[in-house]
């Protein structure tokens, strides 16, 4: 199966932490959590390519397959690399997932019969697994984009799986969530990269 990590431009990224967080640390910060999410890939039975789709290829680690999008936001870029799938579909999961483990991710792949969405804390989609990769259009970066994408796949004829778990619904947007992700994600290299660099000294002890 295809994995499929969107990543947003430095400009784009993170705005809502742009009161706490300067453009470099939050350049940092993203490249900190895109190395979690493609380290979980790296560890799943399910995913055999990982491809990296960004306006900024920088972005991604050496090495690392890389689909430069125009930078129209999720949505364009997924469709761009979903035309990168096999008959063993697709998995598209958000960069900014740093808790997210194989373990969930091969949860999801197994579920996609033919499709599994894995929820956002705040009712969107964090991750989809399609098989085949056509099976419905994804609905990322929108309203409640998992109830979107579950009324799609219904009105394709079948039961969509929906995964519910906490790790992976935690997606990093705000200051709180950067505290709590912290808090829970012990080993992730984007806490070390938290505490190491002080970027929450007055917040996190």
């Amino acid at each position: 199966m295809l994995a499929i990590v969107p990543v947003n431009s430095p400009g784009e990224a993170k705005r809502r932490l742009a009161p706490f967080l300067g453009p470099e640390q939050r350049t940092a910060l993203v490249v900190t959590m895109l190395e979690d999410v493609l380290a979980a890939c790296r560890g799943t039975a399910s995913i055999d390519r990982t491809i990296v789709v960004t306006p900024e290829p920088s972005l991604a680690p050496a090495g690392m397959a890389v689909l430069p999008d125009p930078g129209q936001g999720h949505a364009a870029a997924i469709e761009l690399a979903l035309g990168h799938a096999g008959a063993d579909g697709a998995l598209i999961v958000m960069a900014d997932c740093p808790l997210v483990t194989p373990a969930i991710l091969d949860r999801l792949a197994r579920a996609a019969r033919p499709v599994a969405v894995g929820l956002a804390q705040d009712g969107g989609t964090n991750a989809l697994a399609l098989r085949p990769a056509d099976a419905v259009a994804p609905a990322f970066g929108v309203p409640n984009g998992a109830a979107v994408v579950v009324e799609r796949a219904r009105a394709a004829g079948f039961e969509p799986a929906v995964v519910d778990d906490p790790a992976l619904a935690l997606d990093v947007d705000t200051l709180e969530d950067l505290e709590r992700a912290c808090e829970l994600g012990e080993g992730t290299r984007m806490q070390h990269f938290v505490l190491t660099s002080d970027l929450l000294p007055d917040r996190l002890t």
